[in-house]
């Protein structure tokens, strides 16, 4: 008993180290079975990859999947690119100027008087005393369309302030230019027309908005060879007001000459209409080359590899 007593801390403490060796054994025994678990799991899914691998390599004249893969997604991403830059290139942007959102207000009565008593006064003040601007900018129909009078809608304020912009933008290739006056604007519907022509102005699937929408405008110059010159490579320049992205597509033109008899002193009466296009870059347009790709994607492509 007496030796007991002596020893009772050293025995405690050895039934406890006795108790802890027991339990880590178990717990190191399940994180054993787990590991051979997993190791046997990477083996087989290893010795399938490398099945797989071969079977690809063989299928596509030596190049193991991984490679085809990348093809792929270099070509997608290729693709990707020159889609962004051909949506850039194409687009007329509306100078933020002559936007609602410069406001920074919900209020449609705002954005109207926006539109009506300053954007618009601005545009006549800055037209009016041009020498090539032919129109009356007094008259409601001076920059080729009419504000109608009463209420309008948010969608119509944006509209109409796109349109000023617009008219901006060939003002300012008249002027560059050096057209001897520009006679008459007109704004006119073109995208049934661009559809018709294979144009993709009409949604390519339901509930969403077309890949292009086009605005068109006629204007009516008169003006000497080398101005009209000037004014077609003007028009598309991509570079207006002193800002990029202001690409105006050339649609149709008709020349005339009143005096063929002394073409020097005769103006050329020239009827261009122009394009100001918004790209939509999430419509899923073209769709039938779209499903074609999938389809075919679907049907070859490598397997994945986890």
């Amino acid at each position: 008993m007496k030796l007991l007593k002596t020893h009772a801390r050293f025995l405690a403490v050895t039934v406890v180290l006795i108790v802890v060796l027991v339990l880590a054994n178990g717990e190191f025994s399940g994180i054993a079975e787990s590991l051979d678990a997993k190791e046997t799991q990477a083996t087989s899914l290893l010795q399938k990859n490398y099945r797989a691998l071969f079977s690809d390599a063989a299928k596509y004249n030596g190049d193991p999947a991984t490679i085809q893969g990348r093809r792929m997604q270099d070509k997608t991403q290729v693709t990707s690119a020159l889609t962004g830059i051909v949506n850039e290139r194409m687009a007329f942007e509306t100078d933020p100027a002559y936007t609602v959102e410069v406001l920074g207000t919900t209020a449609v009565d705002d954005m109207v008087n926006y539109l009506r008593n300053v954007k618009k006064l601005e545009l006549q003040r800055e037209l009016g005393f041009q020498r090539y601007f032919g129109p009356d900018v007094r008259e409601d129909d001076a920059f080729g369309f009419k504000i109608p009078d009463g209420n309008l809608t948010e969608a119509q304020v944006r509209d109409y302030l796109r349109k000023l912009d617009i008219v901006r933008a060939i003002a300012s290739s008249v002027e560059t230019s050096r057209v001897q006056l520009l006679v008459k604007l007109q704004f006119v519907a073109v995208n049934e027309e661009l559809s018709a022509r294979g144009v993709p102005t009409k949604p390519a699937a339901a509930g969403e908005q077309p890949y292009l929408n086009g605005e068109g405008v006629t204007l009516t110059v008169q003006a000497t060879e080398e101005q009209l010159y000037n004014l077609l490579i003007e028009l598309q320049n991509p570079m207006k007001n002193g800002r990029q992205g202001r690409y105006l597509a050339v649609e149709k033109f008709e020349f005339e000459k009143p005096d063929l008899l002394e073409p020097k002193d005769a103006l050329i009466a020239a009827k261009i209409t122009v394009v100001a296009y918004s790209v939509n870059p999430d419509s899923t347009y073209p769709p039938d080359e779209s499903q074609k790709a999938v389809q075919q994607t679907t049907a070859g492509k490598p397997r994945t590899f986890r």
